[in-house]
């Protein structure tokens, strides 16, 4: 494959790792106006892609990203990902239906014994894409509401945007609501992105596919971005 071709294609998977995050929750149209319309070259990726629920990637250094504020009010710095898996999730606590059916799955998640949460080598992260409402304290009793075993975090618009945009998540406000990515963004115990989980909606399949990232974990590289 020529130079020129391969940078195409990783492009192509780039779009895909971001539009196929987001658009279950925003719509196709929505996707193509926050990231830009794909090519028929990414068209081709893109549909070759929809029945997937998993897509690996090989994030090579370990994300920077900003500290945010946990639910507790302390900081949560990215030392907090380092020696375990993370599952990143980005909404917000006035979200009609994505967020509480999603954490209603992320709970059962934690509730399994073979996520590894409960032994303390997996842990569940929902992120805040509202921080102007979402307080410390509003983010405690929301995750708690869900049986408390996720890590509320909130943090300043600048520190939530770069967050977000480290792991090539989207959203961005719509009426009186908030349109962002529905896919779980999967950090290593590296701090690198390992990999994306698209259509969330069951315990047991995301558990699966956390397997399956742990598993190639020292293994072969899989998409790179192209940032």
């Amino acid at each position: 494959m020529s130079a020129s071709n391969k940078s195409t294609d990783l492009k192509a998977k780039r779009y895909l790792i971001v539009a196929l995050a987001t658009t279950a929750c925003v719509g196709a149209a929505a996707a193509f106006h926050l990231f830009g319309k794909p090519s028929p070259h990414d068209g081709h990726h893109m549909m070759a892609s929809l029945k997937q629920t998993l897509l690996a990637v090989d994030g090579g250094q370990p994300l920077r990203l900003p500290a945010l504020i946990g639910a507790d009010g302390s900081p949560f710095t990215p030392e907090r990902l380092q020696g375990r898996w993370s599952l990143v999730f980005f909404g917000f606590t006035s979200c009609p239906h994505v967020c509480p059916t999603t954490l209603q799955v992320l709970s059962a998640v934690a509730r399994d014994p073979a996520s590894g949460v409960a032994a303390g080598t997996s842990q569940i992260l929902f992120v805040s894409v509202d921080p102007e409402r979402d307080t410390p304290q509003r983010m405690k009793a929301y995750v708690e509401s869900f049986g408390g075993r996720m890590t509320g975090l909130t943090g300043s618009r600048q520190a939530i945007d770069d967050y977000s945009a480290a792991v090539n998540a989207g959203y961005r406000s719509s009426g009186s609501g908030i349109d962002h990515s529905t896919s779980l963004f999967v950090i290593d115990p590296k701090g690198r992105l390992a990999g994306v989980l698209l259509r969330p909606d069951a315990a047991a399949s995301i558990v699966a596919d956390l397997k399956t990232l742990q598993s190639s974990y020292a293994g072969s590289p899989h998409v790179s971005l192209v940032r």
